[in-house]
């Protein structure tokens, strides 16, 4: 009887390590396919690089850097002009200090526009891996394929079902703004939960020193990351003094510096400027439940089959690292209602100022961040039903066989589950809604192609005129941002003004163009309503 149980043991352990090679070999499999991918998938989006040029913001805010490189060809120079243009908008824009510096630096000032989708996406990738090494490698400790498989998932996702792919990577003012700001937001947490579980002294002094700029910098871009992230890092503050019942200093050192850079930035007398051109801006309280309410209406929109088929896949990693972890998982409720709100926070700057969501490029933001959300989510909801289950809490039981129940039932169908994964790994960059079918619908129908050469052409003219005076042919393409507005009929227009003070003319016009989208009446409404940056309002009859 002894010899017949332990040779069932011996049976049961070289089953289950055969099956453990064979699971590894499929997610092994699996990660290679996901890499793969993913390197295919942002070949589109760096190929329409070379086909990008500057527009609207871009020309406002790199004027004085532009003036500077064609004058001196001094780095040193356009440095110089970039700060003094950043504190000139600081005065009469706003008060995004580090934002407008980086924003009167831009590519096309030097010729090297192509880069855009590359610092971008880069940024964005390499930022994603880094938070996903630290928290799933560092701190859930498993192991580098599961990391390198649920990081790409993330990626993919993150990369591939961006609400504005041209406002995330191919338009700098806007993408540096919002995506470049989020990434390196990303990096700051990275540090900050590092910093707890580095044991080295000088590694600890060389991320608060690192951390410590970072969050100024931070603090010095746009107010929906500017705000949503310190309010996530001071309920971290808040749990750690709850849950541990020590004050986390380090964290709370580093949210005041950034709470008083944050303030320089939010009390610049430039932020009124900005904020008269609005004619109707809701109270706090208002605020409030308008951020709640568009928070729920962007989830309703941004929430695809696609999304939720990638998700899917992630849900058993995330169960299983929940289920590994030693965390209690004791308040599902409320973390989900903190989180939520947490979330919301980052659409309460435009509701405040405005009342609405904002525009495509805020929306990316939006987007990064309820990913992160709702992976938080599924791996504390898991985590806390495994562990009541464990506690015989009767719902919890009840959940966790119904799951079992159908496991088994459908077990037959699992010998499909990699051709599963290899369908909606390919389905997550050949959908129509994706960053890389839409970048390659662009190219193939020659669309950016138009787009480059005449402002190819445009540009040529401008530099080549010695007339203070210009009038230009119109784009006849338009490139997929709902910013993207070209130079009109009207100099007093301030996209015209702002292309004539780069190019050092007086006045800049584009001949009459019908794009059958705007009348004249509209047009004309248009460019008398828009306020462009420093409040560069419509000069009628310029």
């Amino acid at each position: 009887m002894q010899e017949s149980t332990s040779f069932s043991v011996i049976i049961h352990i070289k089953i289950s390590k055969n099956n453990n090679t064979m699971n590894q070999k499929l997610l092994k499999s699996h990660t290679i396919l996901a890499i793969c991918i993913l390197i295919l998938s942002i070949i589109p989006v760096v190929a329409i690089g070379p086909y990008l040029h500057q527009f609207a913001d871009d020309y406002v805010f790199g004027a004085p850097v532009y003036k500077a490189w064609t004058a001196t060809h001094s780095f040193g120079a356009c440095i110089q002009a970039a700060w003094a243009e950043s504190m000139h908008i600081y005065q009469t824009w706003q008060g995004t200090y580090s934002a407008c510096f980086l924003m009167a630096l831009q590519p096309g000032i030097f010729g090297k526009y192509w880069l855009v989708p590359i610092i971008l996406l880069g940024s964005l990738i390499l930022s994603t891996y880094t938070l996903g090494y630290t928290i799933l490698r560092r701190l859930l400790h498993i192991s580098k394929l599961e990391y390198t498989f649920i990081s790409t998932l993330f990626v993919l996702m993150t990369v591939q079902f961006v609400w504005s792919f041209y406002d995330a990577f191919c338009w700098y003012n806007g993408a540096m703004y919002y995506t470049l700001y989020y990434s390196i937001s990303l990096f700051l947490a990275s540090l900050l939960i590092e910093f707890h579980l580095t044991k080295s002294i000088i590694a600890k002094i060389i991320i608060t020193l690192v951390s410590a700029a970072l969050a100024i910098f931070i603090a010095g871009g746009n107010f929906v990351t500017g705000l949503g992230m310190p309010a996530i890092l001071f309920m971290a503050i808040v749990w750690m003094w709850v849950e541990r019942k020590k004050t986390p200093f380090f964290l709370l050192s580093i949210l005041i510096i950034y709470a008083c850079a944050f303030a320089f930035s939010v009390f610049a007398p430039g932020n009124t400027v900005r904020q008269s051109t609005v004619t109707s801006q809701p109270n706090v309280v208002s605020a409030f439940f308008i951020a709640i309410a568009k928070g729920i209406e962007f989830l309703a929109d941004a929430i695809k089959i696609t999304e939720i088929l990638m998700f899917t896949i992630l849900i058993p990693f995330l169960a299983r690292l929940a289920k590994a972890s030693h965390f209690r998982f004791s308040h599902p409720w409320l973390y989900l209602l903190i989180s939520f709100l947490l979330y919301c926070a980052f659409f309460f700057p435009n509701s405040y100022a405005m009342g609405t969501k904002g525009a495509d490029r805020t929306q990316n933001v939006y987007f990064y961040v309820h990913l992160w959300m709702i992976c938080f989510n599924i791996y504390y909801l898991s985590g806390a039903l495994q562990r009541r289950a464990a506690d015989l809490e009767p719902i919890s039981v009840a959940i966790v066989n119904l799951k079992e129940a159908i496991r088994l039932k459908s077990n037959k169908y699992f010998r499909w589950l990699p051709v599963y994964y290899w369908l909606v790994l390919v389905l997550s960059i050949t959908a129509k809604p994706t960053t890389t079918n839409r970048t390659f619908s662009l190219l193939r129908r020659g669309t950016a192609q138009k787009f480059d050469l005449e402002m190819q052409q445009r540009e040529i003219a401008v530099k080549q005129s010695k007339a203070d005076h210009l009038v230009l042919n119109p784009l006849t393409v338009k490139m997929p941002s709902d910013a993207f507005h070209d130079i009109t009929i009207y100099p007093g227009y301030w996209i015209n003004r702002g292309m004539a003070n780069y190019y050092g003319k007086k006045t800049v016009v584009a001949l009459p163009f019908d794009d059958g989208e705007e009348t004249p009446a509209k047009l004309l409404k248009r460019c008398r309503d828009e306020v462009g940056p420093g409040g560069m309002t419509f000069i009628e009859g310029k």
